[in-house]
């Protein structure tokens, strides 16, 4: 026996299985019908020592598309696009643009690459015993999770939180 994501114990996942789980378990709720609270659009705004900020906006109902990144700094920008890394100068004028593109944007289609990526890397370092290549440990997984606990804490509450 296999314990699928439908909480459904079955021998293998069949048509059947599926229509069982939308019927009796909890993913066949109507998300505007029941006690479902999952944010389906936020801003949440950072601050770090020094002064500088972070903003991230997230939204569910848009066209399937890749995640758009803007980076500021005091003499550049940097943009991404999923498909696309524009850096720009303010200084010079100068744009560089760096093709990316690897695949989809969504989560189906891999994330452009990424999914496989971090994949193919955990399992090569503790296959071949490198943890070279794990570009983060622990910790920054750890921190991570903290800012968004800690994002979800606000919505919830209304307040500041600082870590």
């Amino acid at each position: 026996m296999k314990r699928y994501f439908t909480r459904i114990v079955a021998d293998e996942m069949t048509a059947e299985a599926v229509e069982t789980a939308l019927a009796e378990g909890p993913y066949g709720r109507c998300v505007y019908a029941c006690d479902n609270d999952i944010v389906d659009h936020q801003v949440v705004n950072l601050q770090y020592e020094g002064g500088v900020t972070a903003s991230f906006t997230l939204t569910a109902f848009t066209p399937q598309e890749n995640r758009h990144t803007k980076l500021f700094g005091t003499h550049g920008q940097i943009t991404g696009d999923g498909r696309t890394i524009e850096i720009y100068d303010f200084r010079t004028d100068e744009r560089t643009v760096i093709d990316t593109d690897n695949g989809g944007a969504s989560a189906a289609e891999g994330h452009g690459g990424g999914d496989a990526g971090l994949i193919e890397a955990f399992v090569r370092a503790h296959h071949e015993g490198r943890p070279d290549l794990l570009l983060t440990g622990p910790e920054a997984s750890r921190d991570s999770h903290r800012v968004v606990f800690s994002a979800e804490r606000s919505r919830r509450t209304g307040q500041v939180v600082r870590l």
